[in-house]
């Protein structure tokens, strides 16, 4: 184990998950306001407006995120390099998205967010361009494995939204607008913060650094962990869009809880699989290391988003009444239901990275397709006879059939045992504490 990099990675994983707990805390207040003080129709109507900059940023990012922390950290490219090409690629994106997104306000608001005043839509469009530039940003600090300054500002987003929303409150100010304009004055800082903090990396680099043809490699890799991606963030919220369509805004605003909710399990695997895609591409070299430390971290993963999953089961209706009141008691059955697809999903998660990290991100599509068919499908099916929990179950099964093929894969290209990512050993306890007290 001490040749794995563990304690470095610990580290690391240890303060991003810091940073999304915290997030977390603040998102979760910020919820539990919204759904307070303005009731589950406007929190749906709020859910909804964010879901357009949120499929903008996810449909025309081209996978440039990640093929900067996939070459960043490998030590295939410079910070000057990486720059130059965001801000190329960031202004054509940009534009692009814009004008999407203005026609699809113009001509589908109507059917694809019901119930959604256009001026929401309109106001929200402007947080497409910001959220991009800042993933792009930010892409640059994970592929450096700088998640000091990462982490740092990833948290300025939700301190600033909630200051804002808590003044709104003070105003007596109850206009859903607003939320969107908190939300906005959040991004828009923490925008500012990360160019700020990216310049003296710039700085320092030299323009012989800069490599033309780094635009090509960006598109050619990027272009199929973008289709992944794509196909995953319509899988999570294909479940909201169904709902608030079979059910209406009231119905979206009560299931969104119980995603909001359980979704916070995710925090783990997320810590961790923001720290591990640039350590595994700077392994591209050290095979023998990479499926030692992969299967290590996938079990220890999924065994505490087990525990933190069994507490949440345990503590789900005390915790819906005190939070969020009586109005959300229908967002417990849903949160249970929920549970096994996000635990199961968060091994999915580290497995998914490893192949990223091999530069195969199209086995990741693949995983994603199959999920998302089989949501939409169950969803269609089961949310007209069950209604919230039937949206639940098809999630979840969704989740669970996305483990299981990317299980399947990853043994497959690397030739590590099925049994090697599920099952924590007992040995390794001994192993971790005699790891950390020998430092």
């Amino acid at each position: 184990m001490r040749g794995l990099g563990l304690r470095n990675l610990l580290g690391n994983s240890a303060s991003t998950f810091l940073r999304q707990l915290l997030a977390g805390v603040l998102q979760l207040v910020v919820i539990a306001i919204i759904a307070r003080e303005y009731g589950p129709e406007s929190n749906g109507l709020y859910t909804m407006a964010l879901l357009l900059p949120s499929m903008l940023g996810t449909f025309f990012n081209l996978g440039l995120s990640p093929a900067n922390i996939y070459f960043i950290g490998a030590g295939k490219v410079g910070v000057k390099t990486a720059w130059v090409s965001v801000i190329k690629f960031f202004l054509i994106l940009s534009i692009m998205g814009l004008c999407f997104g203005a026609a699809v306000i113009w001509w589908f608001a109507g059917s694809w967010f019901d119930g959604v005043s256009p001026l929401l839509l309109w106001f929200s469009l402007l947080l497409f361009p910001v959220s991009l530039f800042l993933s792009f940003v930010t892409s640059i600090f994970q592929g450096l494995q700088e998640f000091r300054i990462f982490n740092r500002v990833l948290l300025i987003q939700p301190s600033i939204t909630l200051l804002v929303i808590v003044c709104l409150q003070l105003l007596e100010n109850e206009d859903v607008l607003w939320l969107l304009v908190a939300s906005f004055i959040g991004s828009i800082i923490a925008l500012i913060v990360s160019i700020l903090l990216l310049r003296p990396f710039v700085a320092n680099s030299t323009s012989a650094e800069i490599q033309s043809d780094y635009g090509r490699a960006l598109l050619s890799y990027g272009y199929k962990a973008h289709l992944s991606n794509t196909l995953a963030f319509i899988n999570y919220k294909a479940d909201i869009f169904l709902v608030n369509f079979f059910v209406g805004p009231v119905g979206a605003g009560i299931y969104v809880i119980a995603v909001q909710i359980v979704e916070r399990l995710w925090m783990i695997s997320q810590a961790v699989s923001t720290v591990l895609l640039p350590r595994l591409s700077e392994l591209s070299d050290d095979e023998k290391t990479r499926k030692l430390l992969t299967p290590i971290v996938s079990r220890w993963v999924v065994f505490i988003t087990f525990i933190g999953a069994a507490l949440m089961a345990v503590l789900a209706f005390p915790f819906v009444i005190l939070v969020f009141g009586n109005d959300y008691l229908g967002s417990i059955s849903p949160m249970l239901v929920l549970l096994p697809g996000v635990v199961v999903f968060s091994s999915a998660r580290v497995l998914a990275n490893d192949l990223a990290a091999r530069g195969k991100p199209e086995l990741n599509m693949y995983a994603s397709a199959l999920s998302l068919v089989l949501n939409i499908i169950t969803n269609i099916t089961l949310i007209p006879k069950y209604g919230l929990t039937g949206a639940a179950i098809a999630t979840s099964l969704s989740y669970v059939s996305t483990y299981v093929y990317i299980v399947f894969i990853y043994s497959r290209v690397t030739n590590v045992a099925i049994k090697e990512v599920m099952l924590v050993k007992a040995s390794e306890m001994v192993s971790f504490r005699a790891l950390f007290a020998a430092n």
